[in-house]
């Protein structure tokens, strides 16, 4: 297995590919492009809004993944590396720790974070499927990583 660092990885990126359990389109996944961050316990966050299609899937079907992905040459995008976390998605009762996390990651959302209706859930990490190449694949469990 080529040395993928997934604690370096995972921090390094800002967005990865949220795909939740389509409430209103049953029996399909629904994926759109998610900011996020590394919460102090090692588990991940997104921060969405109450009307997002997303919250009413989580609420629905709170099994989610996130893709994370590096694009090293774009005419062959899959010969880079990327993870999928499979995680269970709760909404976060503390919110405090989380702004600033957030703020320190994204300095322009001070605005968002304000907004009424918006919300963060925590994307509490069962497995990840590391892909650090072409056939260069593995999982692991929670108990085997840690952020």
């Amino acid at each position: 297995m080529t040395d993928l660092d997934l604690h370096h990885f995972i921090h390094q990126h800002y967005y990865g590919v949220l795909s939740t359990h389509s409430e209103s389109e049953p029996d399909y996944p629904f994926g759109s492009i998610t900011p996020y961050i590394v919460t102090d316990s090692g588990d991940l966050a997104i921060f969405v809004s109450h009307l997002a299609e997303h919250t009413r899937n989580i609420n629905h079907n709170s099994k989610v993944s996130l893709t994370i992905f590096e694009v090293e040459d774009e005419t062959t995008p899959s010969s880079g590396p990327r993870i999928t976390c499979l995680a269970d998605a709760y909404r976060a009762e503390e919110h405090t720790s989380l702004k600033a996390k957030y703020l320190e990651k994204f300095s322009d959302s001070d605005i968002i974070l304000e907004l009424d209706g918006f919300h963060f859930y925590i994307l509490k990490l069962k497995k990840i499927r590391l892909v650090a190449g072409f056939g260069d694949v593995k999982w692991l469990t929670s108990e085997q990583f840690s952020l």
